[in-house]
Protein backbone atom coordinates (compact mmCIF):
# COMPACT_ATOMS: atom_id res chain seq x y z
CA UNK A 1 0.00 0.00 0.00
CA UNK A 2 1.43 3.35 -1.04
CA UNK A 3 2.21 5.85 1.65
CA UNK A 4 -0.26 8.68 1.88
CA UNK A 5 1.18 11.98 0.71
CA UNK A 6 1.79 14.27 3.67
CA UNK A 7 0.00 17.58 3.49
CA UNK A 8 2.33 20.58 3.40
CA UNK A 9 3.00 22.14 6.77
CA UNK A 10 1.65 25.63 7.13
CA UNK A 11 4.20 28.23 8.15
CA UNK A 12 3.24 30.27 11.21
CA UNK A 13 2.33 33.89 10.67
CA UNK A 14 4.98 36.28 11.92
CA UNK A 15 4.39 39.47 13.83
CA UNK A 16 6.88 41.93 12.32
CA UNK A 17 6.63 44.19 15.39
CA UNK A 18 7.59 41.48 17.89
CA UNK A 19 11.16 41.71 19.21
CA UNK A 20 11.38 37.89 19.26
CA UNK A 21 11.08 37.96 15.51
CA UNK A 22 13.93 40.38 14.96
CA UNK A 23 15.64 38.22 12.35
CA UNK A 24 12.36 37.71 10.53
CA UNK A 25 11.75 41.45 10.59
CA UNK A 26 15.08 42.05 8.84
CA UNK A 27 14.18 39.44 6.21
CA UNK A 28 10.74 40.97 5.66
CA UNK A 29 12.27 44.41 5.21
CA UNK A 30 14.72 43.01 2.68
CA UNK A 31 11.87 41.31 0.80
CA UNK A 32 9.92 44.56 0.87
CA UNK A 33 12.88 46.44 -0.58
CA UNK A 34 13.17 43.88 -3.38
CA UNK A 35 9.44 44.14 -4.07
CA UNK A 36 9.69 47.92 -4.27
CA UNK A 37 12.46 47.54 -6.83
CA UNK A 38 10.35 45.04 -8.81
CA UNK A 39 7.39 47.43 -8.77
CA UNK A 40 9.64 50.17 -10.12
CA UNK A 41 10.84 47.88 -12.93
CA UNK A 42 7.24 46.93 -13.74
CA UNK A 43 6.30 50.61 -14.00
CA UNK A 44 9.23 51.23 -16.33
CA UNK A 45 8.27 48.20 -18.40
CA UNK A 46 4.71 49.51 -18.72
CA UNK A 47 6.03 52.86 -19.92
CA UNK A 48 8.29 51.18 -22.47
CA UNK A 49 5.49 48.91 -23.70
CA UNK A 50 3.23 51.96 -24.07
CA UNK A 51 5.87 53.73 -26.18
CA UNK A 52 6.14 50.67 -28.43
CA UNK A 53 2.35 50.48 -28.79
CA UNK A 54 2.19 54.17 -29.67
CA UNK A 55 4.91 53.72 -32.27
CA UNK A 56 3.21 50.77 -33.94
CA UNK A 57 -0.20 52.41 -33.80
CA UNK A 58 1.20 55.14 -36.01
CA UNK A 59 2.77 52.56 -38.32
CA UNK A 60 -0.55 50.72 -38.66
CA UNK A 61 -2.55 53.77 -39.76
CA UNK A 62 -1.66 53.77 -43.49
CA UNK A 63 -2.41 50.04 -43.65
CA UNK A 64 -5.78 50.57 -41.99
CA UNK A 65 -6.52 53.35 -44.49
CA UNK A 66 -5.64 51.17 -47.48
CA UNK A 67 -7.68 48.29 -46.06
CA UNK A 68 -10.70 50.54 -45.50
CA UNK A 69 -10.52 51.89 -49.06
CA UNK A 70 -10.56 48.35 -50.44
CA UNK A 71 -13.35 47.19 -48.12
CA UNK A 72 -15.52 50.10 -49.27
CA UNK A 73 -15.58 48.53 -52.74
CA UNK A 74 -17.18 45.29 -51.46
CA UNK A 75 -20.99 45.43 -51.17
CA UNK A 76 -22.41 44.54 -47.75
CA UNK A 77 -18.95 43.87 -46.30
CA UNK A 78 -19.73 45.25 -42.84
CA UNK A 79 -23.24 43.79 -42.82
CA UNK A 80 -21.86 40.30 -43.41
CA UNK A 81 -18.99 40.84 -40.98
CA UNK A 82 -21.36 41.86 -38.19
CA UNK A 83 -23.81 39.07 -38.97
CA UNK A 84 -21.03 36.48 -38.78
CA UNK A 85 -19.77 37.69 -35.40
CA UNK A 86 -21.66 35.73 -32.71
CA UNK A 87 -21.81 38.52 -30.12
CA UNK A 88 -22.78 41.30 -32.52
CA UNK A 89 -25.17 39.11 -34.51
CA UNK A 90 -27.15 38.50 -31.32
CA UNK A 91 -27.92 42.25 -31.20
CA UNK A 92 -29.15 42.53 -34.79
CA UNK A 93 -32.54 42.00 -36.32
CA UNK A 94 -33.80 42.41 -39.87
CA UNK A 95 -34.29 46.17 -39.68
CA UNK A 96 -30.79 46.69 -38.23
CA UNK A 97 -29.40 44.57 -41.06
CA UNK A 98 -31.19 46.76 -43.59
CA UNK A 99 -29.46 49.82 -42.15
CA UNK A 100 -26.06 48.10 -42.17
CA UNK A 101 -26.41 47.53 -45.93
CA UNK A 102 -25.65 51.25 -46.26
CA UNK A 103 -22.55 51.12 -44.05
CA UNK A 104 -19.36 51.80 -46.01
CA UNK A 105 -16.62 52.06 -43.41
CA UNK A 106 -15.73 51.25 -39.82
CA UNK A 107 -12.88 53.05 -38.11
CA UNK A 108 -11.45 52.75 -34.62
CA UNK A 109 -9.25 55.61 -33.41
CA UNK A 110 -7.35 55.27 -30.15
CA UNK A 111 -6.20 58.33 -28.22
CA UNK A 112 -2.55 59.19 -28.67
CA UNK A 113 -1.66 57.93 -25.20
CA UNK A 114 -3.84 54.79 -25.81
CA UNK A 115 -4.79 54.63 -22.13
CA UNK A 116 -7.38 57.39 -22.03
CA UNK A 117 -9.86 55.99 -24.54
CA UNK A 118 -10.90 55.48 -28.14
CA UNK A 119 -13.68 56.25 -30.59
CA UNK A 120 -15.61 54.04 -32.99
CA UNK A 121 -16.82 55.59 -36.24
CA UNK A 122 -19.49 54.08 -38.50
CA UNK A 123 -19.75 55.69 -41.96
CA UNK A 124 -22.82 55.43 -44.18
CA UNK A 125 -23.83 56.36 -47.67
CA UNK A 126 -27.14 58.15 -48.22
CA UNK A 127 -29.89 55.96 -46.83
CA UNK A 128 -33.62 56.09 -46.10
CA UNK A 129 -33.19 55.74 -42.32
CA UNK A 130 -31.24 58.77 -41.05
CA UNK A 131 -29.50 61.93 -42.20
CA UNK A 132 -26.11 61.22 -40.60
CA UNK A 133 -23.18 60.14 -42.74
CA UNK A 134 -21.25 59.23 -39.57
CA UNK A 135 -22.24 57.73 -36.25
CA UNK A 136 -19.57 58.05 -33.56
CA UNK A 137 -19.29 56.59 -30.10
CA UNK A 138 -16.39 57.77 -27.97
CA UNK A 139 -15.07 56.10 -24.83
CA UNK A 140 -13.09 58.24 -22.40
CA UNK A 141 -11.29 57.04 -19.30
CA UNK A 142 -11.49 59.46 -16.36
CA UNK A 143 -8.68 60.02 -13.88
CA UNK A 144 -10.56 57.84 -11.41
CA UNK A 145 -10.54 54.98 -13.92
CA UNK A 146 -14.23 55.15 -14.83
CA UNK A 147 -15.18 54.81 -18.49
CA UNK A 148 -17.51 57.47 -19.83
CA UNK A 149 -19.12 57.63 -23.26
CA UNK A 150 -20.43 60.22 -25.67
CA UNK A 151 -22.53 59.34 -28.69
CA UNK A 152 -23.71 60.88 -31.94
CA UNK A 153 -27.36 61.86 -31.92
CA UNK A 154 -29.02 59.92 -34.72
CA UNK A 155 -31.13 62.20 -36.90
CA UNK A 156 -33.78 59.70 -37.95
CA UNK A 157 -35.87 60.46 -40.98
CA UNK A 158 -39.64 60.74 -40.38
CA UNK A 159 -41.15 57.40 -39.42
CA UNK A 160 -37.84 55.55 -39.65
CA UNK A 161 -36.59 55.67 -36.05
CA UNK A 162 -35.67 52.10 -35.12
CA UNK A 163 -35.09 53.12 -31.53
CA UNK A 164 -38.56 54.49 -30.86
CA UNK A 165 -40.28 52.83 -27.90
CA UNK A 166 -43.74 52.44 -29.34
CA UNK A 167 -45.45 51.55 -32.54
CA UNK A 168 -47.13 48.57 -34.15
CA UNK A 169 -44.18 46.83 -35.75
CA UNK A 170 -40.50 47.29 -36.21
CA UNK A 171 -39.50 47.47 -39.79
CA UNK A 172 -38.90 49.83 -42.64
CA UNK A 173 -41.01 52.89 -42.12
CA UNK A 174 -42.51 51.59 -38.86
CA UNK A 175 -41.62 52.00 -35.21
CA UNK A 176 -40.96 48.97 -33.08
CA UNK A 177 -42.97 47.62 -30.18
CA UNK A 178 -40.30 47.75 -27.46
CA UNK A 179 -42.60 45.92 -25.05
CA UNK A 180 -42.30 42.74 -27.08
CA UNK A 181 -39.04 43.11 -29.02
CA UNK A 182 -35.42 43.64 -27.98
CA UNK A 183 -33.89 47.07 -28.62
CA UNK A 184 -32.34 47.95 -31.94
CA UNK A 185 -28.57 47.63 -32.27
CA UNK A 186 -28.58 51.37 -32.94
CA UNK A 187 -29.80 51.99 -29.40
CA UNK A 188 -26.12 51.47 -28.57
CA UNK A 189 -25.53 54.96 -29.96
CA UNK A 190 -28.23 56.42 -27.73
CA UNK A 191 -28.07 54.38 -24.54
CA UNK A 192 -24.72 54.01 -22.78
CA UNK A 193 -26.17 51.29 -20.54
CA UNK A 194 -26.76 48.87 -23.44
CA UNK A 195 -23.68 46.71 -22.84
CA UNK A 196 -21.71 49.73 -23.93
CA UNK A 197 -18.20 48.83 -22.94
CA UNK A 198 -18.57 45.19 -23.98
CA UNK A 199 -19.86 46.03 -27.46
CA UNK A 200 -17.18 48.66 -27.91
CA UNK A 201 -14.41 46.32 -26.84
CA UNK A 202 -15.65 43.59 -29.20
CA UNK A 203 -15.68 46.01 -32.14
CA UNK A 204 -12.28 47.49 -31.26
CA UNK A 205 -10.32 44.39 -30.29
CA UNK A 206 -12.01 41.74 -32.39
CA UNK A 207 -13.78 43.02 -35.50
CA UNK A 208 -11.55 46.01 -36.25
CA UNK A 209 -8.40 43.98 -35.64
CA UNK A 210 -9.29 41.43 -38.33
CA UNK A 211 -12.66 41.88 -40.05
CA UNK A 212 -11.81 39.43 -42.84
CA UNK A 213 -12.09 36.40 -40.59
CA UNK A 214 -15.71 37.28 -39.85
CA UNK A 215 -16.61 38.42 -43.36
CA UNK A 216 -15.41 35.03 -44.64
CA UNK A 217 -16.85 33.32 -41.54
CA UNK A 218 -13.59 31.51 -40.87
CA UNK A 219 -12.43 29.78 -37.74
CA UNK A 220 -9.23 27.93 -36.93
CA UNK A 221 -10.80 24.48 -37.44
CA UNK A 222 -12.04 25.39 -40.90
CA UNK A 223 -8.66 26.82 -41.87
CA UNK A 224 -6.97 23.65 -40.66
CA UNK A 225 -9.41 21.49 -42.64
CA UNK A 226 -8.81 23.59 -45.77
CA UNK A 227 -5.04 23.17 -45.39
CA UNK A 228 -5.41 19.39 -44.93
CA UNK A 229 -7.69 19.13 -47.98
CA UNK A 230 -5.23 21.12 -50.06
CA UNK A 231 -2.34 18.90 -48.93
CA UNK A 232 -4.36 15.80 -49.81
CA UNK A 233 -5.16 17.20 -53.27
CA UNK A 234 -1.52 18.05 -53.88
CA UNK A 235 -0.52 14.54 -52.83
CA UNK A 236 -3.05 12.93 -55.20
CA UNK A 237 -1.94 15.13 -58.07
CA UNK A 238 1.67 14.15 -57.41
CA UNK A 239 0.78 10.46 -57.47
CA UNK A 240 -1.14 10.90 -60.75
CA UNK A 241 1.83 12.61 -62.35
CA UNK A 242 4.18 9.85 -61.20
CA UNK A 243 1.84 7.18 -62.62
CA UNK A 244 1.56 8.95 -65.94
CA UNK A 245 5.34 9.13 -66.19
CA UNK A 246 5.70 5.40 -65.60
CA UNK A 247 3.13 4.57 -68.32
CA UNK A 248 4.99 6.66 -70.88
CA UNK A 249 8.17 4.68 -70.18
Amino acid sequence: MANAQASPRKMPKLDPSAEANGDSQDILEEIDAIQTHLDSLNDKASDEILKVEQKYNQMRKPHYKKRSDLIAKIPDFWLNTFMNHPQIAALLDEADEEVLRYMTQLTVEETEDIRSGYKIIFEFKTNPFFENTQLIKEFTMSESGDMGTSETKINWKPGMALTEKNGDNKGKGKKRDRENEPPSFFSWFEDSSMGGDEVGEVIKDDIWANPMQYYLDLDEDEELEDDEEQDAEDEVEGEDEDGAGEEEE
